[in-house]
């Protein structure tokens, strides 16, 4: 083996070795059900979760962009990922910390506030060590490769959220609060701090560039541009945002079987048990997938299975029952699994060494999506109902199709 495959693999292992660890990591602070949890439990209001929502994924999106123009000229970027996990981990175990201290704190507004400071430091700190991650892996795996790895990537992920779900059920049933959410963190905080060892004897070469750092105004007079003289780019972010519909609308499901079928915890538990069953399990169909037609397949699957998925829900409320609600989420599964394949291994194709991290600081920014929906959405299904929301939905997920048709995302077959 020649010393640059030596260097690949050792990378590739590096890679994996972190995102199983991160799995496990990401379950137990699950910004969808654990946080929003706590912020409940310690007397939270509907707006201070409305402002966990927007620190959670306003401030990222935000980071991004600034950080695109500091990260863009580095050549090196090993050093900054890791600082970044670091105060990652940090992040995690103060909130562990804030928790050992609850009976000494004098009201629960002042645990939510020293959440909410911890948490701006996660999703910053974020930030800046994912458009490093991002860059080192497009320069370290390459060509078939990287359609491999994304797909073990994705393999070994859903079997970390499988595990990981079913040890912070039975942690957060059988331990009293804080207790339960003290575990979660500091178990969260020590296994991302884990996840980080594989990086430690990753091999980076220097990135080939020619940029010059820049502050956050020149990055924004560089958008204009390179969205117009790369239509990949335009369409990468068009793809973004329709497909974000089918990410954010997930949580709606839940909320219509609750309503139309007034199901409980329970059942919301097994549903979200079922969704990883459905990321699991398609793992299998799209390794065969991807690696016939490449990342652009896994995008059109994304789109057909987010369109479709709104209206196998609607169908199952008027014409089915409870049990059949399952497919839906099954389905939701699936789809989330072709996403994170497809998405993350289409920027890597689309993009290059040079303006890579830029790239992602832009797709970052104009996510526009992610950051509206999810209130917008609860306002349009108290106005007019679930049936229009959904059909919003579909329809959005129609229109990213031929979008898809129009990214120019090479596809090398394996042999």
């Amino acid at each position: 083996m020649t010393e640059t495959n030596g260097a690949t693999s050792r990378n590739f292992k590096a890679f994996v070795w972190h995102g199983l660890f991160l799995a496990f990591a990401t379950t137990f602070t699950e910004i969808n059900t654990v946080l929003p949890a706590l912020v409940v439990q310690a007397g939270g209001t509907a707006f201070q979760l409305g402002l966990l929502t927007a620190i959670m994924v306003g401030v990222p999106m935000l980071a991004q962009l600034f950080f695109a123009g500091v990260f863009a000229p580095r050549r090196i970027k090993k050093p900054y990922l890791l600082a970044g996990i670091y105060m990652r981990v940090l992040a995690l175990l103060g909130v562990a910390w804030t928790l050992s201290r609850v009976t000494s704190l004098q009201t629960g507004g002042v645990l939510i506030f020293l959440v909410y400071l911890w948490m701006l430091l996660f999703t910053t700190s974020g930030a800046f060590a994912g458009l490093a991650y991002t860059d080192i892996l497009g320069k370290s795996v390459m060509g078939l490769d990287r359609r491999r790895f994304f797909i073990i990537r994705q393999i070994f992920n859903s079997l970390g959220i499988l595990i990981s779900a079913l040890i912070a059920r039975q942690v957060l049933v059988q331990l009293p609060y804080p207790q339960n959410y003290f575990v979660l963190f500091l178990a969260a905080g020590a296994l991302l701090f884990v996840a980080s060892g594989g990086f430690l004897f990753l091999k980076e070469r220097p990135t080939k560039t020619t940029l010059q750092a820049g502050s956050i105004l020149e990055i924004l007079r560089y958008i204009p541009r390179a969205l117009r003289a790369d239509p990949n780019l335009r369409n990468f972010v068009i793809l973004t945002n329709l497909t974000g519909f089918a990410l954010t609308s997930i949580p709606f499901y839940i909320a219509m079987a609750k309503d139309r079928f007034g199901l409980g915890s329970e059942a919301v538990g097994n549903f979200l048990l079922v969704q990883i069953l459905g990321m699991l399990l398609s793992n299998l169909f799209w390794s065969r997938l991807v690696n016939r037609g490449g990342f652009r397949a896994g995008l059109f699957a994304t789109a057909g299975l987010g369109a479709i998925l709104p209206l196998l829900a609607l169908a199952v409320v008027f014409w089915g029952s409870g049990t059949y609600y399952y497919a839906v989420f099954f389905v939701s599964g699936m789809m989330l699994s072709a996403r994170k394949i497809a998405f993350d291994g289409a920027l890597l194709e689309i993009s290059t060494e040079e303006n890579r991290t830029l790239y992602q600081g832009i797709v970052g920014a104009f996510n526009i999506t992610v950051a509206v929906f999810p209130l917008l959405g609860g306002v349009l299904i108290t106005g007019f109902g679930f049936t229009p929301l959904f059909l919003l939905v579909s329809v959005c997920l129609m229109a990213a199709i031929p979008v898809v048709g129009r990214l120019n995302c090479p596809v090398e077959r394996a042999t």
